[in-house]
């Protein structure tokens, strides 16, 4: 481990945190056991001043990684479902009868018969992605979910459509634009989503104070709206037509001219005259009709753009978007209209516009390298649905369990997630018990876990070496750091690298396959404890598993060493993306190009169209959501650490509570397609009229994580309808937003 030195009671070890993009350096103050035999303690987690990117920021809640550490009512033991209730057995017992029955099932039914659903965490540990992923292939399973079809969905589809890869994600140059284009985000409280950037907040204060300009477009007044730049309300589930009409002026008035750059647009990708045309007949007048922005307002918006733009030399301009985008009706087309505002400006792949980092190692040639990262052949049962970035929509899932069809999912392994309580609708509440086998790994037990027949105790993320290898190709400032594990794992608890290792092998598919990580694990079996013991004696050793595909891959990378990272526990900064080291160089499709005119995009405009009678409606009230700081989705509630606020409040205007006989914090019922939920409501002016605001991952249910479920709050998603019928038809992702709702007096 990498420690620091203190007193002979104490160590601190440097470490990171794994909640979200920013993986804020930490510092963790450890206690020896108190007794001989026992467990060290984690006594208390702070920033780590001296890591070279958060440099001392960090959130509430990476401070609360040593109570989650110990945490009594974590899973600490293999849990079996016996006679309806969940019983301690065996981790060799555990194995060997998941083994036998996964086995069984490939056997009678094939292997389309096993499914996985990874959750958002998933993604933070490098063992955990590897190696979950690895043994579904090892069976032979497409069936692949994930999270990221509930929010995110959108940017890997179009990017995959675009790029030839989900892994290019063009990043903000916020260190040098002069303005900055902000939908659906609010980085104050959740950072950035698909993005990398430290102190969001300070980073976006810079671009004011030497001049620029951040324009926050959402329904409510945002935490960042109100500290930072300027506000532009527009109606839920609006923002592609808003998009549509900012560019529309960018390529027909003479005004902004001189902020696109057609030729080099040209040179470095196909469709361009075709995107220019899709965009003809989207008016800032049409669009004011629909978004509520008026229209020499959204004029303004297009001009000061292309004026700041590189075509126009300018310092840069970048429009970017989130999950309060991804996640409306229309999130590919406002993706895609994104890439092509920022392609034809001159912004993408410029300073001071859009990077496309590399990090550590280049994900985006590693994946073509290996042929992963763009569209394959797979297809949901049905035939409707294809997968992105390797997963089906999880919306989709439990139409695969109740299908009648041979090869329908039997069994499923759900990994570090809570699908029933984070996909909306409740059809999952109604397929899971028609499974042969459901599986749960995770650290605590959640809704979904109530309907399983084993629950397996992962390791968290102070238990556990990592890197954080997902997040490389998204940093604003690129660099690198390894953590060691902090403490040894209490309990039973094992790391998701051993678990998939020793279930794969139960299954009798150990090391099948094409996947280097099943040697990995082989190896992590046979001369992996030899390897440990030396390692504590001489940390230069390197342990096998993660660590060593890791040391392989950063030396493949030649930008740091693994080496070089145990010399230096608090990170190293790695070489700055460079400007023209996209376009033209690693853009993943067949010949090179973007690709601005993807046929499935330029179709849902048709649908956008469609659509505008609905949206325009007045006196309608429309669902958006919200995040906390404390919290993050439906985890962390059950930290005692973190002091949550009292459950989740609905938001509203005051016109609109008072056209309805609501007063101020009284409880409501919001009814949508799906039901209904009942919880207190505010009113407030940082609310648009005709929006309520709810925010998601509240309303626990769940037995045996009992401080989540006792606290106040409701789960919105018992209200938003799903079902494949309200998947976004492009990407698969699932509609949470600008649903319409009634709310009444309760």
């Amino acid at each position: 481990m990498t420690t620091d030195a203190t007193t002979a009671a104490t160590r601190r070890v440097r470490t990171f945190c794994r909640i979200c993009e920013v993986h804020c350096g930490l510092v963790a103050e450890v206690a020896p056991p108190e007794a001989p035999g026992g467990a060290e303690h984690v006594v208390a987690v702070h920033p780590d001043r001296e890591h070279p990117v958060s440099e001392g920021y960090c959130c509430v809640k990476g401070l609360g990684l040593g109570a989650l550490h110990h945490d009594p009512a974590r899973l600490d033991v293999p849990l079996k479902r016996v006679d309806g209730e969940l019983v301690p057995i065996s981790w060799e017992q555990a194995n060997a009868e998941i083994g036998s029955r996964i086995r069984a099932l490939v056997d009678a039914h094939g292997p389309r018969s096993i499914a996985m659903y990874q959750g958002n965490p998933t993604f933070f540990s490098m063992s955990g992605t590897l190696m979950s992923t690895a043994f579904l292939e090892a069976l032979g399973s497409p069936n692949l979910y994930a999270s990221h079809s509930i929010d995110v969905n959108t940017k890997f589809h179009v990017s995959t459509a675009m790029f030839g890869s989900s892994l290019a994600q063009p990043v903000p140059d916020l260190t040098r634009t002069g303005f900055f284009l902000c939908l659906g985000s609010n980085p104050l409280v959740s950072q950035m989503s698909v993005m990398t950037v430290a102190d969001a907040a300070g980073v976006l204060g810079s671009v004011v104070d030497r001049g620029g300009r951040v324009v926050v477009v959402d329904p409510r007044r945002t935490e960042t709206a109100k500290r930072v730049g300027e506000h532009v309300p527009i109606r839920p589930g609006t923002d592609a037509y808003l998009l549509a009409a900012i560019l529309h002026t960018v390529v027909s008035d003479p005004a902004c001219v001189a902020g696109l750059d057609l030729a080099r647009a040209r040179r470095v990708a196909r469709g361009v005259d075709e995107a220019v045309a899709a965009v003809r007949d989207w008016t800032p007048e049409r669009a004011a009709a629909v978004t509520g922005i008026d229209a020499d307002r959204i004029r303004e918006l297009a001009r000061a753009y292309a004026a700041s733009s590189v075509a126009a030399g300018g310092p840069g301009a970048a429009a970017y978007c989130s999950t309060g985008v991804n996640m409306g009706p229309f999130g590919s087309l406002c993706a895609w209209l994104i890439h092509v505002l920022n392609l034809l400006t001159g912004n993408l792949d410029a300073a001071g516009g859009l990077l496309v980092p590399r990090g550590a190692f280049d994900a985006l040639k590693l994946a073509s390298l290996a042929g992963l990262g763009g569209f394959d052949e797979h297809r949901t049962l049905d035939g409707r649905w294809h997968r992105v970035a390797g997963t089906f929509p999880v919306g989709a899932l439990a139409s695969q369990i109740t299908a009648d069809h041979p090869e329908r999912v039997r069994a499923l392994v759900v990994t570090a997630g809570n699908p029933v309580h984070s996909v909306p609708g409740g059809e999952l509440t109604t397929a899971l018990p028609q499974l042969d086998l459901l599986v749960c790994v995770d650290i605590y037990r959640n809704e979904t876990a109530a309907y399983a027949d084993y629950v397996l105790p992962a390791t968290d993320m102070l238990e556990r070496s990592d890197f954080p290898a997902s997040h490389q190709p998204l940093q604003l400032v690129p660099h690198a750091q390894w953590t060691d594990r902090v403490v040894e794992p209490l309990g039973e608890r094992r790391t998701e690298w051993r678990i998939f290792s020793d279930l794969a092998r139960a299954s009798g598919v150990g090391v099948v396959g094409t996947t280097p990580v099943h040697l990995m694990g082989l190896l992590d079996r046979t001369v992996g404890p030899v390897l440990r013991r030396l390692h504590r004696r001489v940390p230069a050793v390197p342990q096998v598993g993660p660590e060593l595909l890791l040391a392989a891959l950063l030396r493949w990378g030649r930008r740091t060493t693994l080496a070089q990272l145990r010399r230096r526990p608090e990170g190293v900064l790695l070489p700055p993306t460079g400007p023209g080291s996209f376009l033209g160089r690693r853009v993943a499709t067949s010949d090179g190009l973007v690709d601005l005119a993807p046929p499935d995009l330029l179709a849902d405009l048709d649908r956008l169209a469609a659509y505008e009678p609905a949206l325009s409606r007045p006196g309608v009230l429309r669902l958006v959501g919200r995040r906390d700081r404390r919290s993050h989705n439906s985890w962390m509630h059950a930290n005692p650490h973190i002091r949550q606020p009292d459950g989740n409040r609905a938001l509203m205007h005051p016109a609109d509570a008072s056209s309805r006989g609501i007063d101020v914090d009284v409880e409501v019922e919001v009814r949508g397609a799906a039901g209904s939920v009942r919880l207190p409501v505010s009113v407030t002016e940082d609310v648009a009229p005709g929006v309520v605001v709810v925010p998601h991952g509240w309303g626990h249910a769940s037995h045996g994580a009992e401080r989540a479920r006792s606290m106040a709050g409701v789960n919105v998603n018992e209200a938003i309808p799903g079902g494949t019928q309200h998947l976004e038809p492009v990407s698969g992702q699932a509609i949470m937003l600008a649903h319409e709702v009634d709310v009444r007096p309760a």
